[in-house]
């Protein structure tokens, strides 16, 4: 804990592991205890958490003001953090969400429901607890206000999982999106065994959406009928596609001997069941 003269706790000390090319790398940041707080509250009390789906950085009054950010716009901007003097601008938005449709990387963003916006928590406040914000942004040349609809975050991410031909399947995960501004369209592949039919396969896109608790028909008719795929030792030719867009066709022969189809279902009471498909 970080906590002042008097003992009242400010924020947390908390570390935060992350992949760096192919190496794992950590940081260590303080978390301010009105952040922590408040997801707690949201906890207890089944609040539910919404976002503006849309990863921001910062941009300085001055590097704003030379791709177009009017005077007037910088005065108020400064004068809301006279001690910061900058800008929010949208560097990525989650694949799939209503802000994708709205928003666009290089917008500078200025106020959301008519408060002027210059930090990360300031947009994340404004945000939580609406389904639906004005965002005012300035985009190449002229401001613009939209109406831009938030997400709600699910408590939790992945809830059923398939394990066919050595495969891990799942609905892809928000990570995906938020990380790589990938829809959530397809099948995801989130893990292979080494040695497996599928040691080959990256990411299964099949006709169709996810959503939280439902599969798409066509893959969950599929992938949850006994015998997926086919009998032992066939062929199944798959269509993929990689993290770059870049399609392939691939086909493994199954082995059901050694990698049979199963199901994991993540109960309400917070346990896993599995079911056999073979």
């Amino acid at each position: 804990m970080l906590a002042d003269k008097a003992g009242n706790v400010l924020g947390t000390w908390s570390s935060f592991a992350y992949e760096s090319g192919r190496e794992l790398s950590q940081d260590t940041r303080g978390v301010p205890i009105d952040l922590v707080a408040d997801m707690l509250d949201r906890v207890r009390n089944e609040r539910p958490l919404h976002s503006l789906e849309a990863e921001l950085g910062v941009l300085s009054l001055a590097n704003a003001r030379e791709i177009g950010l009017p005077h007037g716009w910088a005065q108020r901007l400064a004068q809301h953090a006279p001690t910061r003097r900058q800008a929010l601008t949208v560097v990525r938005i989650v694949g799939g969400s209503p802000a994708a449709q709205r928003l666009q990387q290089g917008d500078l963003l200025l106020a959301i429901d008519g408060n002027v916006v210059t930090r990360f928590r300031e947009v994340e406040k404004a945000a939580a607890d609406k389904d639906h914000v004005q965002v005012t942004v300035w985009r190449g040349q002229s401001e613009q206000t939209l109406d831009v609809a938030t997400a709600e975050l699910p408590g939790t991410d992945v809830d059923r999982l398939v394990e066919w031909a050595g495969a891990t399947l799942q609905a892809p995960h928000r990570a995906m999106s938020v990380q790589r501004g990938i829809a959530p369209v397809g099948v995801y592949v989130g893990y292979f065994s080494y040695g497996s039919p599928a040691t080959r396969t990256d990411c299964i896109r099949v006709a169709g959406s996810w959503k939280s608790t439902e599969w798409p028909l066509r893959i969950w008719t599929h992938f949850s009928r006994p015998s997926p795929g086919g009998p032992d030792r066939s062929s199944v030719r798959l269509k993929t596609i990689t993290w770059n867009n870049a399609p392939e066709v691939i086909t493994l022969k199954l082995d059901k001997h050694y990698w049979p189809a199963y199901e994991l279902t993540h109960t309400t009471q917070g346990g896993w069941v599995r079911r056999a498909l073979e």
